[in-house]
């Protein structure tokens, strides 16, 4: 790691000697109106992190700790809006960008390596040219499986910001709910019975995009269609197909009949209305998996044919322009998964809708052959890298892979097209069982930052103590005792999860954490952890409890693990 610890790692540091010595409460001054709300939010960070006071001082006062500013010339490459200049003296720091973006994540980077010396805080002396390597940097949440609470929101949008990711995406519709209320349709928001299930209001998504925005990050909101559709067929069994003497499919809707178009764009239209950002995602994934009835669909054979479609996927695609070109007509990106678009062959869908890649399908379940990311950005799309291995937190992500992951290089981007995938998103997709849940409280706090650091920076990291400490330093923050290695005890960065599991999964990583200690051992080291975790959130010093927490619980079943089964004893012959 570089100096200071900052996570995602900055691109060019360049050290000085000694430190800035900062003392409580913390003089914040801007230059500019624009500047003005940047430093705002860094008195309330400053105040979160330290549980010092901080206030506003007129520019130019003498004394400020931190001087914030808006100017033209913000890094090495002068035309990238989010990139920006801290220049650490004895005297201040002082923050410097092209745009409030780029002040914001200065001040991200400040605030997370401020350290505690006695009654003062510590920044070391340095200047850093930093800026993003991509644009897209995004955390997908599931509230359409697992509803979650504005506040649970809210702490999600907190922990990415910290680590200077900029998109969040909501996956509103699937199988098993809507997350949005719906004034068009409020059976989507009840159970068959009729009893209210748990959905966003209008005042919920304003509040939502407010305390987003404020931070930097734009809200992706998902309507996934036609697939995952047991949820709206169950409320709405007319939006399936029309199927002379048998049953039609009742996961995937009919996409031939005008009804459910309509259908479609007025959900669309309630979402244009409530999320500003200029992207709107229509899923479109699995629809071969979960299986269709378009080809035995009156609607849907009538529409092929008025159309030209000749096969399903040419039908989808009809589907996919049309939606499209509502999104257009109400200043909308369109974007769309990988998995169903033939992209072997020259697919008749417009360039400028945004795929988000997250596997080539598996064999029945859609075109496997020629289907890589590379073919999509040969064909002119733009892409999001969320490949199941790297960015897929539940089931399928490893610490190795991600470690040594880069959005452009996993899968491969054509060479000389590299600025053609935006960057990637890390998918946190919910499970049904509320104690599979409880996973994110121990996953997403060290996830969220190692995948945001191969958005940020393209140089490898490598795996070792230092990485371990400042990731258990920013998933706890600056409270940490020093040395603390919470993800050492755990037995990785990345903690286990295996989602087709029926039994619980584990809340660590035994076999890494205990193989060279006694369970004597085991108990006294994780006991020691285990007490600092706890007077971290005794003394209201956690900036995440329910983190500390969650690590509270997993090093007491790694004490369970290592005295039931022994662990860490080699009996030899």
């Amino acid at each position: 790691m570089t100096e200071p610890p900052v996570l995602p790692r900055p691109r060019h540091v360049r050290k000085g000697s000694g430190t800035v010595r900062l003392e409580p409460p913390f003089r914040i001054s801007s230059s500019g109106d624009d500047v003005d709300p940047v430093a705002s939010l860094l008195g309330d960070l400053l105040e979160r992190e330290t549980t010092e006071p901080a206030r506003r001082v007129e520019a130019g006062t003498e004394g400020a700790d931190v001087r914030l500013e808006i100017t033209g010339e913000p890094s090495e490459r002068g035309d990238d809006p989010e990139g920006y200049v801290l220049r650490a003296d004895p005297d201040a720091v002082e923050i410097r960008a092209a745009t409030a973006d780029g002040v914001r994540h200065g001040c991200r980077s400040l605030v997370t390596a401020l350290a505690r010396d006695g009654e003062e805080w510590t920044f070391p002396v340095c200047t850093i040219h930093d800026r993003p390597e991509t644009d897209w940097r995004g955390l997908m949440l599931d509230p359409a499986r697992g509803f979650l609470s504005v506040e649970r929101v809210k702490l999600r949008i907190d922990q990415a910001a910290r680590a200077k990711l900029n998109r969040l995406h909501l996956h509103l519709l699937d199988d098993e709910g809507y997350a949005l209320e719906s004034a068009a349709y409020p059976e989507l928001n009840r159970d068959l019975d009729g009893t209210e299930r748990p959905a966003y209001s209008r005042d919920d998504l304003a509040e939502l995009v407010a305390y987003a925005g404020r931070r930097g990050i734009e809200i992706v909101p998902e309507i996934d269609v036609p697939a995952h559709a047991a949820h709206v067929l169950e409320r709405f069994p007319e939006l399936g197909c029309t199927v002379e003497g048998g049953a039609p499919s009742d996961r995937t809707i009919c996409i031939g009949s005008e009804e459910s178009r309509e259908f479609v764009e007025t959900l669309l239209g309630e979402v244009v209305e409530a999320f500003p950002f200029g992207v709107v995602h229509i899923g479109g994934d699995e629809w071969e998996m979960h299986g269709h009835s378009w080809e035995e669909c009156v609607d849907c054979r009538e529409r092929m044919a008025a159309e030209g479609s000749e096969t399903p996927t040419e039908h989808f695609y009809a589907f996919v322009r049309r939606l499209h070109s509502f999104l257009e007509e109400h200043d909308r990106r369109t974007m769309l998964w990988n998995d169903q678009i033939d992209v072997s062959e020259s697919p008749d869908l417009p360039r400028d809708v945004l795929i988000q890649f997250w596997r080539v399908a598996a064999p029945d379940r859609g075109p496997v052959e020629g289907c890589s990311m590379e073919r999509f950005v040969e064909e002119g799309f733009e892409v999001v890298n969320s490949y199941v291995h790297a960015a897929y937190v539940r089931g399928w992500i490893g610490e190795e892979y991600m470690l040594g992951w880069a959005p452009r290089r996993r899968p491969t981007a054509p060479e000389g097209r590299e600025s053609r995938v935006a960057g990637g998103e890390l998918a946190a997709w919910e499970p049904s069982s509320e104690e599979r849940r409880e996973y994110f409280e121990r996953a997403l706090p060290s996830a969220i930052p190692l995948f945001a650091d191969r958005l940020w920076n393209p140089d490898p990291v490598e795996s070792g103590s230092a990485i371990s400490r400042a990731v258990t330093r920013h998933a706890l923050g600056p409270f940490v005792p020093d040395g603390l290695d919470v993800y050492r005890d755990l037995g990785g960065l990345i903690l286990p999860t295996n989602w087709k599991r029926s039994d619980p999964d584990p809340p660590a990583h035994p076999d890494r954490s205990l193989p060279e200690l006694s369970p004597t051992e085991a108990r006294s080291a994780y006991e020691e952890t285990i007490g600092a975790l706890t007077a971290l959130c005794e003394s209201g010093r956690a900036i995440y409890p329910e983190t500390a927490s969650a690590y509270v619980d997993s090093l007491e079943w790694l004490i369970e693990v290592a005295e039931r089964d022994g662990r860490g004893v080699l009996d030899r012959p």
